[in-house]
């Protein structure tokens, strides 16, 4: 060990592993509360008199919201570096506060922009650290032991709240859990930095908002300009979106047109994402053993084909039998964790995060479509509606219908196949100056 080791940050280390920690509680904070609002939203409903179409609106907030600062906030940690999740994680919290004491559905609105703007840099941001902290050859599994908490946090968070708020008020719930965020950031002010690697790293400042905003148009387009990164995001598109659209929507309702209780329907569709939090690990794991990206993601892409259309290929599926197959959905769509290092590993080091935002944006886009063709193929417009003589005004459904409507997943993922014939092997051979933790 040289005399300049105690210097500069070991990739690894102790510091390392810190980082990542705080990391990962921050996204678990993020997928919580969002799991909170699922669990809670009848309640304040009620309590707050709001109507459906209230409802359904302020739910989309979160969602355009995110998507918008979610292409901006990697260009910000590839620009300003670790230091600025604490910042983001103080925003998702005054959003939690606020929709506690929330009173009227502005108050909803304004807490769902807050938490959708912090939390933009939840998945993206513990995935940057890993990517900072520990090196480009460890990039891979970190990020999926970054996906397996926030799995799990959407398992046990929707179970836990679930619980208590049979008890115990919504807003005094989300008061909670807001506190429980607000431990997070302090810790994360007190604890998180950027690692200092080498004597010519520097301290990134703040360059003004015209400065940012030119950077920010000039990262995206850098990335763009890889046609990798298009091919690899849109594959991420096809496998993670439609994880997301059976796994938020479809997968209980098609349970339950099944003749599944919803009970039964909820608890088998859960399944998914207790595979996934296994599955992503795992995957980044076999990628960085047998050195290769593009195999793994392909086979566990396959592998979700397989598995859907055994899912779908039967009007009966006994209840142990579905807990195994969304199981092994989820397990498959783990694969899709590889679309992160595969985006770092096409652009310069100092376009990582902008590289995780934007695959992680294309992802969210894909899943949003991938989650409203069947809704539409149910309302009975379109050309597959009149294939499967779904009528625009039918309001039950068969397990025949939603087949059809569920079409798009399959053949989403068969696109997804075929174009990894034109992505390319980017697993790096060896990494540059790696220091021993």
């Amino acid at each position: 060990m040289n005399s300049t080791t105690t210097e500069f940050s070991k990739l690894g280390g102790p510091a390392a592993w810190l980082n990542w920690t705080l990391g990962v509680a921050f996204i678990v904070f993020v997928f919580t509360f969002q799991t909170g609002y699922a669990v809670t939203n009848v309640a304040i409903t009620s309590d707050l008199k709001l109507s459906v179409v209230q409802v359904g609106f302020i739910g989309s907030i979160y969602t355009w919201a995110f998507a918008i600062a979610q292409f901006a906030s990697g260009s910000i940690l590839d620009r300003l570096g670790i230091r600025v999740l604490p910042i983001a994680a103080a925003v998702v919290t005054a959003g939690g506060f606020l929709f506690a004491y929330a009173t009227n559905a502005y108050m909803l609105i304004a807490a769902q922009v807050l938490m959708a703007l912090g939390g933009s840099f939840g998945f993206v941001g513990a995935g940057f650290v890993g990517g900072r902290w520990f090196g480009p050859l460890k990039y891979g599994f970190m990020f999926a032991l970054v996906q397996f908490f926030a799995s799990l946090s959407a398992i046990v968070g929707q179970k836990t709240l679930g619980s208590l708020v049979l008890t115990y008020a919504w807003s005094d719930v989300l008061l909670m859990l807001s506190y429980l965020g607000l431990a997070i950031t302090v810790a994360m002010f007190l604890f998180m930095r950027n690692p200092k690697l080498s004597a010519t790293d520097a301290t990134p400042e703040w360059e003004g908002i015209s400065k940012f905003v030119d950077n920010l148009l000039h990262d995206i387009n850098e990335v763009a300009a890889s046609r990798d990164a298009w091919v690899n995001s849109l594959i991420g598109g096809a496998t993670f979106g439609s994880m997301l659209a059976l796994g938020v929507v479809w997968g209980p309702r098609y349970l339950i047109a099944l003749g599944f209780g919803e009970l039964e329907a909820y608890a088998a569709s859960s399944m998914m994402w207790l595979g996934l939090a296994i599955g992503a690990p795992i995957f980044g794991w076999i990628s960085d053993q047998i050195r290769k990206r593009k195999l793994p993601m392909a086979a566990g892409c396959l592998g979700q084909l397989v598995v859907i259309m055994f899912i779908m290929s039967t009007d009966t599926i006994e209840p142990t039998l579905a807990n195994i197959l969304f199981f092994l959905w989820g397990f498959m769509a783990g694969g899709s964790i590889l679309n992160f290092p595969i985006g770092a590993d096409i652009v310069p080091p100092r376009l990582i995060g902008s590289s995780a935002a934007v695959v992680n944006a294309v992802q969210f886009i894909c899943g949003g479509i991938i989650m409203a063709i069947p809704g539409h193929v149910l309302s009975g417009s379109g050309l597959i509606a009149r294939v499967a003589h779904i009528a625009p005004d039918q309001t039950a459904f068969t397990a025949v219908d939603y087949q059809w409507a569920l079409a798009v997943i399959p053949f989403s993922l068969v696109v997804a196949l075929v174009l990894f014939l034109f992505l390319n092997e980017t697993y790096p051979q060896s990494e540059p100056n790696e220091q021993e933790a």
